[in-house]
């Protein structure tokens, strides 16, 4: 566990560090954290960059695809030599050049039920920390409904915040989820509790095509992994969140929305 930093680390972070509310303490928060992202599209590429640059010590990328030459318009990390190679392996070896200190892995494969548990297990420090905030933190890039249902029920299940993402032609959403038994004894007098992500969509719902059957403009995706990462930031930090709110952004008006993610009280996953 990092305790201090050293003076290349004072410079290269200073300016997160000016902020009051960050200072040394945020970013050896940072600089101590451990990161999964599922999904390294358009979405989890920009947000392990977002987050690799911010000083987060251990990234674990999650995807069994390979770069196509259509990813390359919004998934700006790859480039026309990637084409054919699995992209959580690519973006390991990009980040790694530019952040050093970061150890990044790869994980090439899609999970579903019947392999996340061995993942996860070999993922997750065997003890977490119990003050308001994780040193763990998921985040969901994934592209489809059924691997977003599954992220909600591992979040559940591991205790863990969770910061979902997704966006379909103009319409995006994100929000966080924190499991009521990852939240400290402080925190459960201010957080409300909160419905999940199977609470408001379903397993049986049906929902709009995602970006690679619908569309979707590069910087509309950068949009909402920028929101994604910052939330990220902001939970290992300790910054507030808004826990269970879903945010809506229309790419085409520039407009945000938002509304609470109330609680089915017979939803089988978080219930």
């Amino acid at each position: 566990m990092k305790v201090s930093l050293n003076d290349h680390e004072y410079i290269r972070y200073s300016k997160q560090m000016l902020l009051t509310d960050v200072s040394e303490q945020g970013q050896l928060a940072l600089m101590n954290a451990t990161a999964i992202i599922v999904g390294v599209g358009g979405l989890g590429q920009l947000v392990a960059q977002y987050l690799a640059a911010s000083g987060v010590s251990i990234i674990h990328l999650i995807d069994g695809d390979k770069v196509e030459l259509s990813n390359l318009p919004r998934q700006i990390l790859f480039n026309i030599d990637d084409i054919g190679i699995n992209k959580a392996s690519v973006a390991v070896k990009k980040l790694h050049q530019r952040n050093v200190n970061c150890d990044l892995s790869a994980h090439q494969v899609l999970i579903g039920a019947d392999n996340y548990q061995a993942l996860f297990n070999s993922l997750i420090p065997t003890s977490l920390p119990a003050n308001g905030t994780s040193s763990v933190v998921l985040f969901d890039c994934s592209d489809n409904f059924a691997t977003r249902q599954l992220v909600n029920r591992i979040a559940i299940e591991y205790k863990l915040p969770l910061i979902s993402a997704s966006i379909s032609a103009d319409q995006g959403q994100w929000f966080a989820y924190l499991p009521l038994a990852a939240s400290s004894a402080s925190q459960t007098s201010t957080i409300n509790l909160h419905g999940c992500y199977h609470c408001v969509y379903p397993s049986d719902s049906i929902l709009s095509q995602n970006c690679s059957q619908a569309g979707v403009l590069g910087p509309a995706v950068g949009v909402m992994a920028s929101m994604q990462a910052l939330a990220g930031m902001n939970q290992i930090i300790g910054r507030p969140i808004e826990y269970g709110v879903l945010h809506r952004f229309d790419a085409k008006r520039l407009s945000w929305s938002k509304a609470k993610m109330n609680i089915d009280k017979h939803c089988y996953v978080c219930q």
